[in-house]
């Protein structure tokens, strides 16, 4: 079952799915601490100083290409997948600007406005508020920390000061973790969160409906968002053959 938000205003954490997903995140998690363990108690030390319900770290190369690369929890891995499905989000604003951006209430209509794909589904799966915060490499933002409240409401200037502190700290923390983990013969990183079949559907897509990649992940991101479904969960249809793209418009089993 799907982990996207439900539109009948159940909170997510409630539903009948969060079981299967929440014991996934779990075992992401705990294998996400052994192989990012600095990052992780980063992670855990910024959710006491700002007193926030969770946080995810993502690494981005565009606003379309990104890898969530640390959740403490499965709501935290739901709001960033949500956002790779939506395409929009604190998240993605807060690579594009080099910024914090902070929704303090994700019911507020101009949050709703900037994010039609994001705001209401975060709502609706019991998330009161948002706030992401640039890592950077250099002079370069190659990553987002997203940390969130299933209360709606402002950081205080310490919390605040405190969010823009560890985001460094564990930009720093994760530069030097990956390039331990770095396997020299695949060139991959060790990830606990990797979704390998959604850079498969996105190649399978674009030869289907012979489009560019770009094309084919926007298609793919719709179809998620229109069936209520994670997009790793369609991607895996695509992958396994159980879902075809056709160049007529549609989708077919």
């Amino acid at each position: 079952m799907g982990t996207r938000s439900r539109s009948d205003g159940q909170d997510w954490s409630e539903s009948s799915g969060e079981s299967d997903e929440s014991g996934s995140a779990l075992s992401r998690g705990a294998r996400a601490v052994v192989e990012l363990p600095v990052t992780a108690d980063l992670c855990s030390k910024c959710i006491s100083l700002t007193a926030v319900d969770g946080a995810a770290v993502t690494v981005l190369s565009s606003s379309s290409a990104r890898e969530l690369m640390y959740a403490t929890d499965a709501l935290a891995q739901h709001l960033d997948e949500l956002q790779f499905t939506s395409g929009d989000g604190p998240c993605v604003d807060a690579f594009l600007s080099g910024s914090p951006v902070l929704c303090n209430d994700t019911s507020d209509s101009v949050h709703a406005a900037s994010w039609p794909g994001f705001s209401s589904d975060a709502e609706r799966s019991g998330v009161g508020g948002v706030y992401a915060f640039p890592l950077r490499g250099g002079r370069r933002v190659f990553g987002v920390l997203e940390l969130y409240r299933r209360v709606p409401g402002a950081l205080t200037q310490f919390q605040l000061d405190a969010a823009v502190a560890s985001a460094d700290a564990i930009a720093s923390s994760l530069l030097d973790e990956l390039s331990l983990d770095e396997d020299s013969h695949t060139g991959g990183m060790a990830n606990a969160f990797h979704r390998p079949e959604v850079n498969q559907a996105v190649g399978m897509i674009a030869v289907q409906l012979k489009v560019p990649v770009t094309e084919a992940l926007s298609r793919l991101r719709a179809t998620a968002y229109s069936s209520d479904k994670p997009i790793w969960e369609v991607a895996g249809d695509v992958v396994h053959r159980r879902l075809r793209f056709s160049d007529g418009g549609g989708e077919s089993d």
